[in-house]
Parts: structure tokens; sequence; C-alpha cells
């Protein structure tokens, strides 16, 4: 896995030489703040709901946070040519394990996402991302499967096998985020426009089709886009009052535990985590979050445009703009522009699952903007 013949020592140095610490320094700034804001968004719900001491929830989420961030070094400690060799294998982990949600899930609100482990529940959609592009990446900049047409209709099963299981669920948001992604992915790849329609108009008949054909299991997608556009057709409390609260935070917040919300909304501190986070500490948090996702997104970018080989070009395309477009979609959500999606913001929201998997995407885009060996 590492360069053979060098001491540990050796190795730490390589690695410090050749990553980019810029992007290193950015995530860990982001995992330091999810510490910081989880102590603030949580500190009252396992006294009030779970009759158990204060920092229960926070004690878990340093934990996960610590393991996250360990897994991500170990990740981008790797040879690139390692993310490219097993790739497949974790894809085939991880389809096992979004496969055993639909025979062995736990069912939450009608729905199928999670499985029970010892310690907590794991949510494998998010395990399941990062392979998922990883392996359309590695078809896509195949030449031996032939042309790109064939290399895309390839990929393209692949696509339908995992709206398949996630539709199953159902999960319609993870659903359209990993076929936003698989679309950009194939534009980068240099289809033609008149193709990139046809497989877009196809896919958007079929999903609504689906959606239309199975209402009953569908249900709650109706319930939130009418609530979505008309306010008074349903319950629309987690928006109204996330909205309201990040009013009432100003520019600068209300102060470290000084806000309402975590004690008004049952998932405040996973999905609304950033309306938390203006009310307590203002608007200009908020903008600094999204300049900090930006940037990552830039500077990933700038390797993306200066890379020559095909898979790490796909992927470092393809997960920073799963990583982007997951938190645009979370910040649209808390602002109202957006439905609720039920999506988590990456490495600040609340939730082991979403921790591990945001560790693997960022650990592996590390591994790829890595400087070439000397």
């Amino acid at each position: 896995m590492f360069e053979l013949g060098r001491t540990n020592t050796d190795k730490l140095a390589l690695w410090w030489r050749n990553i980019d610490r810029v992007l290193l320094f950015l995530i860990l700034s982001l995992v330091i703040l999810s510490i910081f804001f989880a102590y603030s968004s949580t500190a009252t719900i396992a006294s009030e709901k779970l009759n158990r001491e204060d920092n229960l929830i926070l004690f878990k989420h340093i934990f996960f946070s610590s393991v996250s961030f360990f897994l991500l070094i170990f990740i981008s400690f790797l040879s690139p040519r390692y993310i490219e060799k097993y790739c497949l294998l974790g894809f085939v982990i991880a389809s096992i394990l979004l496969i055993s949600v639909l025979l062995l899930g736990v069912e939450v609100k009608g729905s199928k996402r999670w499985l029970n482990l010892l310690f907590f529940r794991f949510q494998p959609v998010e395990f399941y991302k990062p392979f998922f592009i990883l392996i359309c990446c590695m078809i896509m900049s195949n030449l031996q499967l032939g042309h790109i047409k064939i290399r895309i209709f390839y990929s393209f099963f692949l696509l339908i096998f995992s709206l398949i299981l996630l539709l199953k669920q159902p999960d319609v948001g993870q659903s359209l985020l990993i076929t936003a992604i698989w679309f950009i992915l194939i534009f980068v790849s240099g289809v033609s426009i008149e193709l990139l329609i046809s497989l877009f108009i196809f896919i958007v008949i079929s999903i609504c089709s689906s959606i239309f054909l199975f209402k009953d299991k569908f249900l709650y997608i109706f319930q939130r886009l009418g609530t979505f556009f008309d306010a008074t057709k349903g319950d629309n409390l987690q928006n109204q009052k996330a909205l309201l609260a990040i009013k009432q935070g100003g520019l600068m917040g209300r102060g470290l535990g000084e806000g309402i919300l975590k004690d008004q909304v049952p998932e405040a501190h996973t999905d609304f985590v950033l309306a938390v986070i203006g009310e307590e500490f203002g608007i200009i948090m908020i903008i600094l979050i999204f300049g900090i996702i930006s940037y990552l997104f830039f500077k990933i970018f700038l390797h993306f445009d200066n890379e020559n080989d095909n898979f790490k070009k796909l992927s470092l395309i393809g997960l920073s703009s799963l990583f982007y477009l997951q938190s645009i979609i979370n910040i649209g959500v808390t602002l109202s522009i957006l439905p609720n999606k039920g999506m988590t913001f990456p490495f600040l929201s609340y939730g082991g699952s979403s921790m591990i998997g945001s560790s693997i995407i960022f650990g592996i885009l590390l591994c790829l903007s890595k400087k070439k060996y000397l």
C-alpha cells in the first residue's frame, strides 16, 4: 500500500511533502467546528429525551469525529493506484449493505434506510455514494471497454441498479443526488449534448413514472412538495422554525447555548444544524462555512484541471461535486429555498454514518490530489 523500503518517518515526511496542506487544514477546521457545534446543538437532547447525562451525545460525536478523521488520514496515505484497484471491492461491500437494508433494515417514519449495529444505527447509503462514483469513474475512464458511449451505457445500468435500491427504501433525495452526480460525470466525459439531454429526459420520466405508479409508497414526497409550495397544506414546522431561528440570530447570533431551535425541532442537530449555528453564531458564521466549502471545491477543481489521468480527473470532480451539491441542498432546505430532503451537511451534521461517509470522500480526495512522487 505504501512505498516499500521506507521507514515510517520517511513515509510520514513523504506524505506531508505531497499532501495538499490547504485542503487538509480546511477539512480539519470543519471537523473541529463540528465538535464545537455538536456541543451547542445537542446539549439538552440527551437529558431531556434520553434521560442520560447532558454530554452523552457530544461524547458519541467526538468519538465518531475522531474515528472518521483517522480513517480520512489513513486513506490519504494510500497510493492513488490502490484507490482504483480496490474501489470495486468497496462498491461490492457497499451494495451488500444497501441490499441488507431492504431485508434487515430499521423502519423509521415509513422508510427503511438504517441498519442496527451493536452501538449505533448505520445508514449504508453514506458509504455507498463515494464508491458508486468511483466505480462509475473507473468504467468511464477504461478505454478497453470500448467507445465512450458504450462505457456510459455500462455506467447507466449501474445507476439504474442504484436507483432501484434507493427508491425501494424509499429515498428520493439520495436518488436525485447520485443521478445529478452521474450526469456531471458523463458531461465531463465529453459526450454530445444530444445524448446528455436524451438520457436526462429518460431518467426524469422513469423516476416520475415510478413515483406516480407507486404513489402510496411515495406519499411523503407529494406532502412535502405540497407543503413547500403552500405552507397551509401541511406541517412545515421544521422549515418555518429553522428560517425563523436564522432571522432571530441576525448577523452575530444570540450567543453559545442561547438558541431555542434545538429544543423545538426534532432533527435540528442533523438536517437543520445550520439553523442552530445561524441562531447562536449568526449569519456571518453560515457565510464562513459556505466560504470554506466553496474554497474546498475550488481547490479540488484546480487539481482536476491540472490532472491528466482520466480516472483521477473524473473521481476528483465527481467526489467534490457530491460533497458540494449535498452541502448546497442542505443550505437550500435550511433557508426554505428547497423542500425538505432529509440530507445532512458533510461533517457538521451529527451522526456516525454521515461522518464516516464524509471522511471516505475527503480521504480519497486528499489521496488523489497529492503531488506525484519523485
